[in-house]
């Protein structure tokens, strides 16, 4: 059993009186008549400064000046967008004066109160032409990326000390529809090239949208591999592809790696021209580089230009399920991919030419 602390009798006092120390000022407690409950008493006022002193007042303003500060030199602008967009919905449900206002049941509130917003929202949201979709109609996807935001952000804070730690895990997630990724056939990928072909015979031989269509489908790269992709990254001789770091950008998770460039692709690089403006591989039809989200619209456009539906990003969907659809294994694709993890691949694996069945049966006999 803890000691307790000691207490003592003031002249002329019935009472116990005690003393702590707080932020280097000794502070005097008239406490009780009876000496036993005194020191108890003055036991849990010593307990409660100094868990004050660990988990002080800081205001909500401090903090995120703080995180936003913290969030911009140590994630990519990306992330740190999506996190702003979610701290902005959680200030629109609660606008909290300190951190000793966040807690478990808070974030679970805030959870119900985006799912509630976004169901009201969308049963009088009518699509039409020229009324522009409003804010806070999301998905259950959509919702969990905030959520996901606010414990990462929530968790920062225990991290340095501000806030006791919660088991933020106890709040689950809105379930989502797991659906099979999408990717273009061989005749569509043809169909884009040809579009693009065309493309450049109108604007001096080059052409951005049929550049990105190759570099997506035939080496896999995102959209930001390929907006920070130079000549200097590009080895013809060796016919390989490095994805590596540049001063204002970084890959995925911060990971470099080299792509094996396959023929078709390199005969294209070899015969494309270089902009006289920059570096890039990929650049507008002003020699510019391309900014990553100008190059998602444009492209979305040209891709329904072409009779087609899809993404930038569909093209790496392409990339990786045409090889698993001719045998290459997962393990292989997710280094060429880049993943981190090869779950994240495994969202291909129902593409595999080997069935379960077909996988048992090579058991050897014996």
């Amino acid at each position: 059993m803890a000691k307790l602390p000691s207490v003592y009798k003031r002249a002329g006092s019935p009472l116990y009186w005690g003393s702590l120390m707080i932020n280097g000022t000794r502070k005097q407690y008239a406490l009780c008549e009876n000496k036993a409950a005194a020191q108890r008493m003055l036991a849990e006022i010593k307990a409660a400064q100094k868990a004050r002193s660990k988990y002080g007042a800081t205001s909500w303003v401090a903090f995120k000046e703080r995180f936003n500060a913290w969030n911009t030199a140590n994630t990519s602008p990306k992330t740190a967008y999506h996190d702003s967009h979610a701290i902005a919905y959680f200030e629109r449900f609660k606008h909290p004066n300190d951190l000793s206002d966040i807690t478990l049941s808070v974030l679970e509130d805030f959870q119900t109160w985006l799912k509630n917003t976004a169901t009201e929202l969308a049963h009088t949201y009518k699509k039409q032409k020229g009324i522009k979709r409003p804010e806070g109609m999301m998905g259950n996807d959509a919702i969990n990326r905030v959520v996901r935001s606010m414990k990462k952000i929530f968790r920062k804070a225990e991290e340095w000390e501000l806030l006791p730690p919660q088991k933020w895990t106890r709040i689950k997630k809105f379930k989502t529809a797991k659906g099979r990724v999408a990717f273009f056939s061989l005749g569509e990928l043809r169909l884009l090239v040809d579009a693009g072909t065309r493309e450049a015979e109108t604007h001096n031989g080059y052409s951005p949208n049929k550049t990105a269509t190759l570099l997506g489908a035939l080496a896999g790269l995102r959209r930001g591999e390929m907006t920070h992709l130079s000549w200097d990254d590009v080895n013809l001789e060796t016919s390989k592809i490095s994805i590596q770091p540049k001063q204002d950008w970084h890959p995925k998770d911060y990971e470099c790696r080299d792509v094996d460039i396959p023929e078709a692709l390199r005969a294209y690089l070899m015969r494309l021209p270089h902009s006289k403006k920059c570096n890039n591989v990929l650049y507008d039809y002003y020699g510019d580089p391309y900014d990553m989200d100008c190059l998602t619209t444009r492209y979305r456009k040209f891709v329904k230009s072409a009779g087609l539906t899809g993404s930038l990003h569909k093209l790496r969907h392409t990339f990786a399920s045409q090889l698993v659809q001719n045998g290459v294994d997962l393990y292989t694709v997710s280094k060429l991919l880049g993943h981190s993890s090869i779950q994240t691949t495994e969202i291909y694996a129902h593409l595999s030419p080997l069935t379960f069945a077909a996988a048992v049966q090579k058991f050897p006999k014996f």
